[in-house]
């Protein structure tokens, strides 16, 4: 995949190379694989890039690696011939759909024109794409949603949403990793804890991951509460 890029300024020690108006899965995974090789070239100086929808953020130290240097090195790994996407980690998020935990999935079951069983089935078809993180520590943006179950954001955003749900909103869903407000629309929640500082020092899903949900129900899911307790953490089913 040719990719197009424009650099920009973020900051004396940040460079924004933005890839366009548009994302997609094979562009995210052209970024990342950008990230990867700007990672294992161990450019003295830079410090971190982070993978955006279509951009790669670069942080660096100019005293250490002058500004034109980093251009060109990055323009020749973005110009460079893609090879074959390396594959992430895929995980099974167990979820409980609809209830007090999931309010807005007869909303979205009627705006799909769909049954609540319908739109489960539908949701819990797809394996999504881990395209960024942001909004929070852990908070993992998931595409493609199917195009049925895609909503706007909720005109008014609700003050408390719980850490473990499960939400959509314009073509991506996601997974809340902490208490916080939130607009998108909840259809259900999960007992998989996606940030946990105290038992691992990253987030549970990164981007290039994929993730499929899983109906499940209410003991379940508090089965495995009562397992993640006594230290039980998730594993990917199948890992790069």
């Amino acid at each position: 995949m040719r990719l197009s890029f424009t650099f920009f300024d973020c900051a004396e020690s940040a460079l924004l190379v933005d890839f366009g108006p548009n994302y997609s899965k094979a562009l995210s995974l052209a970024i990342l694989d950008v990230s990867s090789r700007l990672a294992a070239a161990a450019l003295p100086g830079v410090n971190e890039s982070v993978p955006a929808l279509s951009s790669l953020t670069v942080f660096y130290d100019p005293l250490l690696l002058p500004k034109e240097r980093l251009l060109s090195e990055i323009g020749a790994l973005c110009e460079a011939e893609r090879a074959s996407p390396q594959a992430g980690r895929t995980w099974e998020i167990p979820v409980v759909y609809g209830g007090e935990g999931g309010p807005d999935l007869k909303d979205a079951a009627e705006h799909a024109g769909l049954t609540e069983a319908g739109a489960i089935e539908l949701h819990a078809s797809q394996l999504y794409h881990v395209y960024m993180l942001g909004f929070l520590p852990g908070f993992a943006y998931l595409g493609d949603l199917p195009e049925a179950l895609r909503l706007p954001r909720r005109s008014t955003p609700r003050a408390r949403v719980p850490a473990g749900s499960v939400a959509i909103a314009a073509d991506m869903t996601a997974v809340y990793p902490l208490e916080s407000p939130g607009g998108w629309h909840l259809i259900g929640t999960t007992p998989i804890v996606l940030w946990d500082t105290s038992r691992r020092n990253e987030p549970l899903l990164k981007p290039g991951d994929a993730v499929r949900f899983l109906p499940a129900s209410a003991r379940e899911a508090e089965d495995l509460r009562k397992r993640a307790a006594d230290g039980w953490e998730p594993e990917p089913v199948e890992a790069s």
